[in-house]
């Protein structure tokens, strides 16, 4: 039996890539400077989605504890929407990691 007989055939199945997306404009001062590449794989993509969105959230608790109203209010409310976004996407890659 010879190594090709041995390689499984099967079709790989496609897997969900990114699209370009720009960013850095300092709120549109000037035209982007940094982009997303098109074509990276959705986890891979996802996984450094997460680790920012935990950075931010961490960022955004160090804050949390310095800051007094009105400004609690606000820091607080992002906390929340950090949260949500964190939570959306640990789901959606460990769905990805199950499939």
């Amino acid at each position: 039996m010879n190594q090709e007989s041995l390689v499984n055939h099967s079709p790989r199945k496609s897997r969900p890539v990114t699209a370009c997306s720009h960013f850095g404009t300092c709120n549109h001062a000037h035209d982007p400077i940094l982009s997303v590449r098109a074509g990276v794989d959705s986890e891979d993509a996802l996984v450094c989605a997460v680790a920012a969105l935990k950075a931010a959230y961490e960022t955004n608790a160090a804050a949390l504890e310095k800051a007094g109203e009105p400004l609690r209010s606000l820091l607080t409310a992002t906390e929340n929407s950090l949260e949500k976004g964190m939570a959306l996407a640990e789901a959606v890659l460990e769905g990805l990691e199950q499939a």
